[in-house]
């Protein structure tokens, strides 16, 4: 038999090992990620398989809502910085390491996982920084 549970997770808008919220109706919010083994329910620092959020989404109960991404490490991923000599800001790619200011980068929002979602951004990022840019 094959295992559907990375189908599920597709068909449901997350992949394997994505962190994801369920939320409830009644806002009761539950953090989880798909694995091979199933639905996996956070719970502080551990947690255990469940199959009832699961069917809870399925039946329409409740709902997925992604979380923003955050890279792990090693992970490529694209912010932005000056463009060689000059001052305008550029789209660069970089590899997460967790350094102090990537992470003021993520809770920033200047972190993306394409470049596409990165020059998209940058326009309104320049504006509200008030610096020049190139595309």
């Amino acid at each position: 038999m094959a295992n559907l549970i990375p189908q599920i997770a597709e068909m449901l808008g997350v992949t394997l090992g994505e962190e994801f919220k369920v939320v409830y109706k009644t806002r009761f919010e539950i953090i989880c990620n798909f694995t091979l083994a199933g639905l996996f329910v956070h719970k502080g620092d551990s947690g255990k398989y469940e199959k009832e959020p699961l069917a809870d989404i399925i039946c329409g109960k409740a709902a997925i809502v992604k979380l923003p991404w955050k890279p792990r490490k090693g992970d490529d991923y694209y912010t932005f910085s000056f463009g060689g000599l000059s001052e305008e800001w550029v789209v660069v790619k970089q590899q997460w390491d967790a350094h102090p200011y990537e992470r003021a980068l993520l809770d920033k929002g200047w972190v993306y996982r394409t470049r596409e979602e990165a020059k998209s951004a940058l326009p309104a990022v320049a504006k509200e920084m008030g610096v020049d840019y190139e595309l």
